[in-house]
């Protein structure tokens, strides 16, 4: 795939030329492929300017591993910071007043590992890279202000497979690699259960290929309702003085 290689190395410049004036870059490592990816094109730009910070919020203990052992493999510097007490007890505080939906639960979440990143990123003088995928963004399949809450995209243009496949080329374990894609919030979780679709159809909708009527309604429907999370914060028209 000569057009990946060449979408690769523009990367790299591109992640160089926005670091200019920051210490480095901070991201959130999941244990999963796509936060793999990032940060190792990360560290291949910008080499030790790289933090990353794995967050256990009741996480499964085999993602935290899975993340800690991808740190040290590469010599990523990293911090592992458990934030399942602070979770419990917001969540606890704010149920003293109303209950909160399960969805609500989870985002939570995301939007805390979201206020780590950038507590430290500031404290750091450091950028927050986003991992989120093609994929991901076209369905709004993310957080709000949470995993949807950085300075720049790195994976933005890349589908899951095409994650995949970078993946494959930067040395991402075996472990990651075939690692069922989840945001790991809950356990059982999967994305694409939660989708409704597999990757490869979404892929294959988004390259403009051939899909199924089902596929496609569904695809037109996730991207449809997702659309406020896409677009800039709503304003009034300007106060004319």
């Amino acid at each position: 795939m000569p057009e990946l290689d060449k979408y690769l190395l523009y990367l790299d410049g591109y992640l160089k030329q926005k670091v200019k004036g920051f210490n480095g870059y901070i991201l959130g490592l999941s244990g999963g492929l796509d936060s793999a990816v990032v940060a190792l094109l990360a560290q291949k730009a910008i080499g030790d300017d790289l933090l990353c910070v794995i967050i256990d919020i009741d996480s499964d203990p085999a993602d935290i591993q899975d993340a800690i052992s991808f740190c040290e493999i590469n010599n990523i510097r990293y911090l592992n910071v458990d934030l399942s007490e602070e979770y419990h007890a917001l969540v606890n505080n704010l149920e003293n007043h109303q209950t909160l939906n399960n969805l609500s639960r989870i985002n939570t979440k995301v939007r805390l590992r979201m206020v780590t990143l950038y507590a430290l990123g500031q404290t750091n003088n450091m950028l927050v890279l986003g991992t989120d995928n093609k994929a991901e963004l076209y369905t709004g399949y993310f957080t709000k202000w949470g995993d949807g809450g950085v300075d720049l995209y790195v994976i933005s243009s890349l589908t899951k497979g095409e994650v995949f496949e970078v993946g494959r080329r930067l040395g991402v374990t075996q472990n990651i690699l075939k690692k069922v894609p989840s945001a790991g919030l809950y356990f059982g979780q999967s994305d694409e259960s939660e989708l409704g679709i597999s990757y490869a159809e979404l892929d294959a909708f988004l390259l403009g290929k051939r899909v199924s009527k089902k596929v496609s309604e569904r695809i037109n429907y996730l991207h449809k309702i997702s659309e406020h999370k896409r677009r800039k914060i709503i304003a009034p028209k300007d106060f004319k003085r």
